[in-house]
């Protein structure tokens, strides 16, 4: 999660495991893991999906960066509406050939409606692998 404001971000990592419920090359893991997951889904999309019950499928991932892509171009239109999902792609793109990272093509270097860079900035304290 990227807080807009440009004063810091936040984010948030968890790991789970259940050794009864896990997965096999037939089956995704069924356990409480599995339903928190779909929670998570459902909550940032704000959409619940058959598709998401299966989160290693090329269909979901495709389906979670279409609504990511979706809700950045609502985000960015000239005109004000109503967000259903928390879900949007971050404004970069990557060389393939050298992996510079740039704010994509259209976007400025500025997040809308803020003074956050899209890139970040350099740090006197920290190194920038860990602020840009």
């Amino acid at each position: 999660l990227r807080s807009l404001d440009g004063a810091r971000d936040s984010e948030i990592v968890m790991g789970c495991w259940q050794p009864n419920h896990l997965a096999n090359k037939r089956s995704t893991a069924k356990g409480d893991v599995h339903g928190f997951r779909l929670q998570c889904f459902a909550h940032t999309t704000g959409k619940m999906e058959d598709t998401f019950r299966e989160p290693s499928n090329l269909e979901c991932v495709e389906r979670i960066n279409a609504i990511a892509k979706e809700n950045w171009e609502r985000f960015v239109q000239d005109e004000v509406c109503e967000m259903d999902s928390y879900l949007m792609s971050y404004p970069i793109q990557v060389d393939e050939k050298n992996g510079r990272v740039t704010a994509k093509k259209g976007t400025g270097s500025l997040f809308p409606d803020t003074n956050a860079k899209i890139l970040g900035k350099n740090s006197w304290l920290l190194p920038s692998s860990l602020t840009t």
